[in-house]
């Protein structure tokens, strides 16, 4: 129970660590990184246009979580299958947000989850 407990404590660390680290990067503070801005975040900058999900130029930190999500995708169809999602908000919210109802999720439908807690 005490390895689980410091395995939750530290991801929620490097969790809250990178998202300061996205707040500091976006330095006209419009809550998005643009390439430039971007640049501030090697993770961020290398996969700039896959976590581009919505196309317009800019990350948020919705698009940055949909994409650290996304790999889990084991068999890279660019889908998640209920069997390879490992983040528990978005295995309970399975079918709510599987929008398209083909027993999948995609980026945008993951996306969706963190606009949503946001």
């Amino acid at each position: 129970m005490k390895k689980l407990s410091l395995a939750l404590v530290l991801a929620l660390s490097a969790s809250t660590v990178f998202a300061a680290s996205v707040a500091k990067a976006d330095k006209d503070n419009d809550g998005t990184l643009d390439k430039n801005e971007a640049k501030a975040i090697p993770m961020v900058a290398k996969h700039f246009d896959l976590i581009d999900v919505d196309k317009d130029g800019t990350v948020d930190q919705a698009e940055i979580n949909a994409f650290k999500v996304m790999k889990a995708d084991k068999d890279n169809d660019g889908t998640l299958e209920k069997s390879e999602v490992k983040h528990k908000g978005i295995a309970k919210a399975f079918e709510q947000l599987d929008g398209d109802k083909d027993g999948t999720l995609d980026a945008k439908e993951i996306m969706a989850f963190f606009q949503k807690k946001n």
